[in-house]
Protein backbone atom coordinates (compact mmCIF):
# COMPACT_ATOMS: atom_id res chain seq x y z
CA UNK A 1 0.00 0.00 0.00
CA UNK A 2 1.49 3.54 -1.09
CA UNK A 3 2.07 6.08 1.65
CA UNK A 4 -0.23 8.24 0.05
CA UNK A 5 -3.19 6.01 -0.92
CA UNK A 6 -6.32 7.62 0.47
CA UNK A 7 -5.42 11.00 -0.33
CA UNK A 8 -8.04 14.24 0.21
CA UNK A 9 -9.71 15.17 -2.79
CA UNK A 10 -12.71 16.46 -1.68
CA UNK A 11 -12.24 20.40 -0.85
CA UNK A 12 -14.93 19.72 1.75
CA UNK A 13 -11.96 17.58 3.93
CA UNK A 14 -10.95 21.14 4.88
CA UNK A 15 -14.14 22.31 6.67
CA UNK A 16 -14.16 24.03 9.14
CA UNK A 17 -12.27 27.06 7.32
CA UNK A 18 -13.07 29.06 10.36
CA UNK A 19 -14.26 29.14 14.15
CA UNK A 20 -18.13 28.33 13.47
CA UNK A 21 -20.70 31.09 14.86
CA UNK A 22 -21.23 32.03 17.26
CA UNK A 23 -17.57 33.23 17.53
CA UNK A 24 -15.94 31.85 20.70
CA UNK A 25 -15.82 34.83 23.48
CA UNK A 26 -12.26 34.29 24.12
CA UNK A 27 -11.30 34.35 20.50
CA UNK A 28 -13.16 37.87 19.70
CA UNK A 29 -11.42 39.33 22.95
CA UNK A 30 -8.38 38.33 21.99
CA UNK A 31 -9.29 40.33 18.59
CA UNK A 32 -10.27 43.42 19.64
CA UNK A 33 -7.20 43.56 22.16
CA UNK A 34 -5.17 43.24 19.17
CA UNK A 35 -6.95 46.18 17.48
CA UNK A 36 -6.89 48.20 20.41
CA UNK A 37 -3.34 47.45 21.01
CA UNK A 38 -1.94 48.37 17.51
CA UNK A 39 -3.71 51.47 17.68
CA UNK A 40 -2.34 52.69 20.18
CA UNK A 41 0.99 51.34 19.24
CA UNK A 42 0.44 52.89 15.73
CA UNK A 43 0.01 55.94 17.02
CA UNK A 44 3.41 56.26 19.28
CA UNK A 45 6.15 57.51 17.28
CA UNK A 46 6.87 60.55 14.53
CA UNK A 47 6.24 58.32 11.15
CA UNK A 48 9.62 58.95 9.68
CA UNK A 49 10.69 57.40 13.27
CA UNK A 50 8.63 54.38 12.64
CA UNK A 51 9.60 53.63 9.45
CA UNK A 52 12.98 53.48 10.26
CA UNK A 53 12.17 50.99 13.14
CA UNK A 54 10.41 48.99 10.74
CA UNK A 55 13.44 48.90 8.59
CA UNK A 56 15.22 47.70 11.58
CA UNK A 57 12.80 45.05 12.58
CA UNK A 58 12.91 43.19 9.57
CA UNK A 59 16.02 41.29 9.65
CA UNK A 60 15.03 40.43 13.19
CA UNK A 61 11.81 38.96 11.06
CA UNK A 62 14.28 37.50 8.77
CA UNK A 63 16.62 36.21 11.84
CA UNK A 64 13.88 34.44 13.58
CA UNK A 65 11.00 33.03 10.55
CA UNK A 66 14.05 31.33 9.23
CA UNK A 67 15.27 29.90 12.78
CA UNK A 68 11.87 28.76 12.95
CA UNK A 69 12.93 26.22 10.15
CA UNK A 70 16.48 25.48 11.30
CA UNK A 71 18.39 27.98 9.62
CA UNK A 72 20.25 29.93 12.58
CA UNK A 73 21.98 33.02 10.89
CA UNK A 74 23.93 35.25 12.93
CA UNK A 75 21.92 38.78 13.21
CA UNK A 76 25.56 40.14 12.67
CA UNK A 77 25.69 38.14 9.63
CA UNK A 78 22.49 39.30 8.30
CA UNK A 79 23.83 43.01 8.80
CA UNK A 80 26.76 42.34 7.04
CA UNK A 81 24.56 40.85 3.58
CA UNK A 82 22.70 43.65 3.52
CA UNK A 83 25.75 45.59 3.02
CA UNK A 84 26.82 42.91 0.64
CA UNK A 85 29.40 41.29 2.83
CA UNK A 86 29.14 38.18 2.43
CA UNK A 87 31.18 34.65 4.26
CA UNK A 88 33.76 33.16 2.72
CA UNK A 89 31.76 29.89 3.38
CA UNK A 90 29.82 28.76 1.00
CA UNK A 91 26.81 27.36 3.82
CA UNK A 92 27.03 31.19 5.49
CA UNK A 93 27.46 32.70 2.51
CA UNK A 94 23.91 30.80 1.52
CA UNK A 95 22.13 31.33 4.91
CA UNK A 96 23.22 35.08 4.13
CA UNK A 97 20.90 35.30 1.04
CA UNK A 98 17.92 33.30 2.25
CA UNK A 99 18.19 36.02 5.05
CA UNK A 100 18.21 38.83 2.75
CA UNK A 101 15.54 37.14 0.78
CA UNK A 102 13.55 37.47 3.29
CA UNK A 103 13.97 40.88 4.32
CA UNK A 104 13.23 41.84 0.71
CA UNK A 105 9.92 40.52 0.27
CA UNK A 106 9.04 41.55 3.62
CA UNK A 107 9.56 45.24 2.09
CA UNK A 108 7.69 44.44 -0.89
CA UNK A 109 4.23 43.48 0.96
CA UNK A 110 2.83 46.58 0.85
CA UNK A 111 3.39 46.46 -3.25
CA UNK A 112 2.19 42.98 -3.26
CA UNK A 113 -0.58 43.35 -1.27
CA UNK A 114 -1.55 46.62 -3.69
CA UNK A 115 -1.27 44.31 -6.78
CA UNK A 116 -3.96 41.54 -5.26
CA UNK A 117 -6.17 44.62 -4.41
CA UNK A 118 -5.44 44.17 -0.87
CA UNK A 119 -6.93 40.77 -0.20
CA UNK A 120 -3.80 38.66 0.90
CA UNK A 121 -6.45 35.20 0.70
CA UNK A 122 -5.65 34.28 -3.00
CA UNK A 123 -3.51 32.10 -4.55
CA UNK A 124 -1.63 34.52 -7.20
CA UNK A 125 -0.66 36.42 -3.80
CA UNK A 126 0.70 33.49 -2.02
CA UNK A 127 2.69 32.75 -5.20
CA UNK A 128 4.09 35.69 -5.54
CA UNK A 129 5.39 35.51 -2.07
CA UNK A 130 6.80 32.13 -2.60
CA UNK A 131 8.38 33.30 -6.52
CA UNK A 132 9.87 36.46 -5.07
CA UNK A 133 11.38 34.72 -2.03
CA UNK A 134 12.91 31.62 -3.99
CA UNK A 135 14.10 34.00 -6.90
CA UNK A 136 16.85 35.41 -4.87
CA UNK A 137 18.15 32.39 -3.40
CA UNK A 138 20.96 30.26 -4.11
CA UNK A 139 21.25 27.03 -6.05
CA UNK A 140 21.33 24.61 -3.05
CA UNK A 141 18.09 25.72 -1.58
CA UNK A 142 16.03 25.03 -4.78
CA UNK A 143 16.22 21.54 -3.89
CA UNK A 144 14.28 19.57 -1.36
CA UNK A 145 13.97 15.44 -0.65
CA UNK A 146 11.02 14.22 -0.51
CA UNK A 147 9.86 11.08 2.22
CA UNK A 148 10.80 8.44 0.14
CA UNK A 149 14.48 10.28 -0.91
CA UNK A 150 13.74 11.26 -4.46
CA UNK A 151 15.66 14.74 -5.15
CA UNK A 152 13.10 17.26 -6.17
CA UNK A 153 13.44 20.48 -7.40
CA UNK A 154 11.68 23.40 -6.55
CA UNK A 155 9.82 25.98 -8.76
CA UNK A 156 9.65 29.83 -7.53
CA UNK A 157 5.89 30.12 -6.98
CA UNK A 158 4.68 26.79 -8.83
CA UNK A 159 2.23 24.67 -6.94
CA UNK A 160 3.41 21.73 -5.80
CA UNK A 161 2.68 18.71 -8.71
CA UNK A 162 3.44 15.74 -6.05
CA UNK A 163 2.53 14.58 -3.31
CA UNK A 164 3.98 15.50 0.30
CA UNK A 165 4.00 14.67 3.90
CA UNK A 166 5.17 17.07 6.75
CA UNK A 167 5.31 14.97 10.47
CA UNK A 168 2.68 13.06 10.51
CA UNK A 169 0.27 15.13 7.97
CA UNK A 170 -0.32 14.19 4.62
CA UNK A 171 -0.94 17.14 2.31
CA UNK A 172 -4.26 17.28 -0.22
CA UNK A 173 -3.76 15.35 -3.44
CA UNK A 174 -1.59 17.92 -5.66
CA UNK A 175 -4.27 17.41 -7.87
CA UNK A 176 -6.75 18.72 -6.29
CA UNK A 177 -5.19 21.69 -5.10
CA UNK A 178 -7.17 24.28 -7.63
CA UNK A 179 -10.20 22.72 -5.62
CA UNK A 180 -9.05 23.36 -2.50
CA UNK A 181 -7.96 26.82 -2.81
CA UNK A 182 -10.84 28.27 -4.28
CA UNK A 183 -11.97 27.38 -0.98
CA UNK A 184 -9.90 29.35 1.06
CA UNK A 185 -10.65 32.20 -1.43
CA UNK A 186 -14.28 32.36 -1.72
CA UNK A 187 -14.36 31.16 2.25
CA UNK A 188 -11.79 33.99 3.22
CA UNK A 189 -13.00 36.93 1.12
CA UNK A 190 -12.92 39.61 3.54
CA UNK A 191 -15.19 42.08 1.42
CA UNK A 192 -17.86 39.51 2.63
CA UNK A 193 -16.76 39.83 5.57
CA UNK A 194 -18.50 42.44 8.09
CA UNK A 195 -17.13 42.01 11.38
CA UNK A 196 -13.61 43.16 11.85
CA UNK A 197 -12.78 40.82 14.80
CA UNK A 198 -14.46 38.05 12.80
CA UNK A 199 -11.56 39.26 10.25
CA UNK A 200 -8.88 39.46 12.21
CA UNK A 201 -9.86 35.23 13.74
CA UNK A 202 -9.67 34.46 10.08
CA UNK A 203 -6.10 35.95 10.25
CA UNK A 204 -5.09 33.35 12.78
CA UNK A 205 -7.43 30.35 11.13
CA UNK A 206 -5.89 30.61 7.49
CA UNK A 207 -2.34 30.52 9.03
CA UNK A 208 -3.39 26.93 10.03
CA UNK A 209 -5.41 26.00 6.89
CA UNK A 210 -2.56 27.40 4.68
CA UNK A 211 -0.17 25.16 6.19
CA UNK A 212 -2.64 22.10 6.00
CA UNK A 213 -3.11 22.39 2.13
CA UNK A 214 0.97 23.16 1.73
CA UNK A 215 0.50 24.74 -1.61
CA UNK A 216 4.12 24.82 -2.07
CA UNK A 217 7.09 21.85 -2.57
CA UNK A 218 8.53 23.91 0.19
CA UNK A 219 9.04 27.13 1.86
CA UNK A 220 5.62 26.90 3.31
CA UNK A 221 6.08 27.91 6.56
CA UNK A 222 8.25 31.15 5.73
CA UNK A 223 5.44 31.93 3.17
CA UNK A 224 2.83 31.54 5.55
CA UNK A 225 4.73 34.09 8.02
CA UNK A 226 4.95 36.46 5.44
CA UNK A 227 1.30 35.49 4.49
CA UNK A 228 -0.20 36.46 7.95
CA UNK A 229 1.84 39.70 8.12
CA UNK A 230 0.19 40.86 5.01
CA UNK A 231 -3.19 39.75 6.22
CA UNK A 232 -2.50 41.79 9.46
CA UNK A 233 -1.13 44.51 7.19
CA UNK A 234 -4.34 44.30 5.03
CA UNK A 235 -6.01 45.33 8.11
CA UNK A 236 -4.05 47.85 9.16
CA UNK A 237 -3.11 46.49 12.35
CA UNK A 238 0.74 45.58 12.27
CA UNK A 239 1.36 49.23 13.56
CA UNK A 240 2.73 50.61 9.97
CA UNK A 241 5.77 47.57 10.31
CA UNK A 242 6.08 47.92 14.21
CA UNK A 243 5.68 43.83 14.99
CA UNK A 244 5.56 40.57 12.94
CA UNK A 245 4.80 37.34 13.95
CA UNK A 246 7.94 35.52 13.36
CA UNK A 247 9.93 36.46 16.73
CA UNK A 248 6.73 35.55 18.89
CA UNK A 249 6.81 31.92 16.95
CA UNK A 250 10.20 31.45 17.17
CA UNK A 251 10.03 32.05 21.19
CA UNK A 252 7.06 29.92 21.53
CA UNK A 253 8.58 27.56 18.69
CA UNK A 254 7.34 24.04 20.22
CA UNK A 255 4.38 25.29 21.34
CA UNK A 256 4.04 27.02 17.77
CA UNK A 257 4.52 23.37 16.09
CA UNK A 258 2.41 21.15 18.62
CA UNK A 259 -0.18 23.98 18.03
CA UNK A 260 -0.67 23.52 13.80
CA UNK A 261 -0.17 19.65 14.41
CA UNK A 262 -3.12 19.42 17.36
CA UNK A 263 -5.09 21.48 14.67
CA UNK A 264 -4.36 18.85 11.81
CA UNK A 265 -6.71 16.53 13.50
CA UNK A 266 -10.27 15.16 12.65
CA UNK A 267 -13.25 15.97 14.61
CA UNK A 268 -12.93 14.33 17.36
CA UNK A 269 -16.88 13.77 18.26
CA UNK A 270 -20.46 15.01 17.31
CA UNK A 271 -19.78 17.83 19.65
CA UNK A 272 -16.48 19.02 17.72
CA UNK A 273 -17.93 21.08 15.02
CA UNK A 274 -19.56 19.72 11.54
CA UNK A 275 -16.74 19.39 9.36
CA UNK A 276 -14.09 16.97 8.63
CA UNK A 277 -11.27 18.81 10.56
CA UNK A 278 -11.41 19.65 14.26
CA UNK A 279 -13.19 22.12 15.50
CA UNK A 280 -12.29 22.73 18.94
CA UNK A 281 -8.16 22.39 17.73
CA UNK A 282 -8.53 25.04 15.03
CA UNK A 283 -10.35 27.82 18.09
CA UNK A 284 -7.25 26.55 20.29
CA UNK A 285 -4.79 27.11 17.44
CA UNK A 286 -6.95 30.93 17.05
CA UNK A 287 -6.30 31.07 20.38
CA UNK A 288 -2.81 30.67 21.02
CA UNK A 289 -2.07 32.63 17.39
CA UNK A 290 -3.84 35.60 18.42
CA UNK A 291 -2.34 35.73 22.34
CA UNK A 292 1.14 35.11 20.20
CA UNK A 293 0.62 38.76 17.71
CA UNK A 294 -1.16 40.61 21.00
CA UNK A 295 1.97 39.48 22.80
CA UNK A 296 4.27 41.14 20.18
CA UNK A 297 2.32 44.22 20.34
CA UNK A 298 2.67 44.74 23.91
CA UNK A 299 6.23 43.82 23.09
CA UNK A 300 7.25 46.52 21.01
CA UNK A 301 5.10 48.76 22.78
CA UNK A 302 7.17 48.83 25.75
CA UNK A 303 10.34 48.81 24.11
CA UNK A 304 9.31 51.88 21.88
CA UNK A 305 7.77 54.09 24.99
CA UNK A 306 9.40 57.14 24.79
CA UNK A 307 10.67 57.62 28.32
CA UNK A 308 12.50 54.22 28.18
CA UNK A 309 13.78 54.72 24.87
CA UNK A 310 15.32 58.08 25.33
CA UNK A 311 16.72 56.36 28.73
CA UNK A 312 18.38 54.02 26.11
CA UNK A 313 19.36 56.36 23.60
CA UNK A 314 21.03 58.25 26.32
CA UNK A 315 22.87 54.93 27.85
CA UNK A 316 23.86 54.46 24.06
CA UNK A 317 26.04 57.51 24.16
CA UNK A 318 27.60 56.90 27.23
CA UNK A 319 28.50 53.79 26.25
CA UNK A 320 30.07 54.67 22.74
CA UNK A 321 31.91 58.34 24.66
CA UNK A 322 33.66 55.57 26.94
CA UNK A 323 34.39 53.40 24.16
CA UNK A 324 35.26 55.58 21.62
CA UNK A 325 36.03 58.99 23.05
CA UNK A 326 32.48 60.18 21.42
CA UNK A 327 31.33 63.60 22.29
CA UNK A 328 28.37 63.30 24.94
CA UNK A 329 26.59 66.03 22.95
CA UNK A 330 25.49 63.18 20.07
CA UNK A 331 22.55 62.36 22.60
CA UNK A 332 20.65 65.34 21.37
CA UNK A 333 20.97 64.46 18.21
CA UNK A 334 19.63 60.78 18.29
CA UNK A 335 16.89 62.23 20.66
CA UNK A 336 15.93 64.44 18.23
CA UNK A 337 15.85 62.31 15.54
CA UNK A 338 13.98 59.89 17.38
CA UNK A 339 11.26 62.67 18.31
CA UNK A 340 11.34 64.30 15.32
CA UNK A 341 11.51 61.73 12.40
CA UNK A 342 14.21 64.26 11.26
CA UNK A 343 16.57 67.49 11.37
CA UNK A 344 18.18 69.90 9.15
CA UNK A 345 21.73 69.98 9.18
CA UNK A 346 22.04 73.20 10.66
CA UNK A 347 20.06 71.98 13.66
CA UNK A 348 22.71 69.95 14.64
CA UNK A 349 24.81 73.01 16.20
CA UNK A 350 21.80 74.78 17.66
CA UNK A 351 21.10 71.05 19.61
CA UNK A 352 24.90 70.83 20.24
CA UNK A 353 26.14 74.01 20.89
CA UNK A 354 29.58 73.11 18.83
CA UNK A 355 31.08 75.23 16.33
CA UNK A 356 29.98 74.26 12.99
CA UNK A 357 33.05 72.29 12.33
CA UNK A 358 32.58 70.14 15.16
CA UNK A 359 29.12 69.46 14.23
CA UNK A 360 29.77 68.41 11.23
CA UNK A 361 31.95 65.57 12.38
CA UNK A 362 29.81 64.90 15.06
CA UNK A 363 26.85 64.18 12.65
CA UNK A 364 29.36 62.66 10.12
CA UNK A 365 30.50 60.08 12.77
CA UNK A 366 26.65 59.33 14.06
CA UNK A 367 26.22 58.46 9.49
CA UNK A 368 29.42 56.58 9.81
CA UNK A 369 27.41 54.40 12.82
CA UNK A 370 24.58 53.80 11.24
CA UNK A 371 22.78 56.01 13.81
CA UNK A 372 21.93 58.40 11.18
CA UNK A 373 20.91 58.48 7.58
CA UNK A 374 21.49 61.16 4.79
CA UNK A 375 21.87 61.86 1.44
CA UNK A 376 25.93 63.30 2.20
CA UNK A 377 25.88 64.42 -1.92
CA UNK A 378 22.98 67.14 -1.16
CA UNK A 379 23.30 69.52 1.28
CA UNK A 380 19.88 70.04 2.20
CA UNK A 381 19.18 66.89 2.68
CA UNK A 382 17.76 66.30 6.09
CA UNK A 383 19.39 63.95 9.11
CA UNK A 384 17.27 61.14 9.14
CA UNK A 385 16.64 58.65 12.14
CA UNK A 386 18.13 55.11 11.97
CA UNK A 387 18.66 52.22 13.75
CA UNK A 388 21.61 49.68 12.78
CA UNK A 389 21.02 46.25 13.95
CA UNK A 390 24.32 46.18 16.29
CA UNK A 391 22.64 48.69 18.67
CA UNK A 392 19.82 46.21 18.82
CA UNK A 393 20.81 45.47 22.39
CA UNK A 394 21.59 48.83 23.88
CA UNK A 395 18.07 50.03 21.86
CA UNK A 396 15.62 47.15 22.15
CA UNK A 397 16.65 44.82 24.60
CA UNK A 398 15.26 41.10 24.34
CA UNK A 399 14.60 41.40 20.67
CA UNK A 400 17.79 38.65 20.01
CA UNK A 401 18.52 35.78 21.97
CA UNK A 402 21.16 36.73 24.65
CA UNK A 403 23.75 34.83 23.28
CA UNK A 404 23.38 37.06 19.99
CA UNK A 405 22.83 40.22 21.96
CA UNK A 406 26.09 39.29 24.03
CA UNK A 407 28.16 38.94 20.82
CA UNK A 408 26.59 42.06 19.11
CA UNK A 409 27.46 43.94 22.22
CA UNK A 410 31.15 42.96 22.32
CA UNK A 411 30.34 43.91 18.41
CA UNK A 412 29.76 47.27 19.04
Amino acid sequence: MSLYDGLYRDPGAISPIKPQLPLPAELQSLALQIVEASARLSGSLHPVTATAIADFLRPANSYYSNLIEGHDTHPLDIARALQQDYSADQRNRSLQLEAKAHIEVHARLPELLAKADGNPYQATFWQNLHRAFYEHLPEEFLWTTSVEGNRLEILPGELRTTEVQVGRHIAPAADALPSFINVLESLYLPRYEHDRLARVINVAASHHRLAWLHPFLDGNGRVMRLFSDAAFQAEQLDAGGLWSMSRGLARSESAYKQALAAADSRRESDTDGRGNLSHRQLVAFCKFFLEVALDQIHYMTRVLAIDQMLDRLRGLTQLLTLRHKWRPESYYVLEAVFLKGSIPRREVERLTGLSERTAKALAQQLVAAGLLTTNLAEHLTPYRAAYPIAYAPVLFPDLYPPAKEIDMLNAS
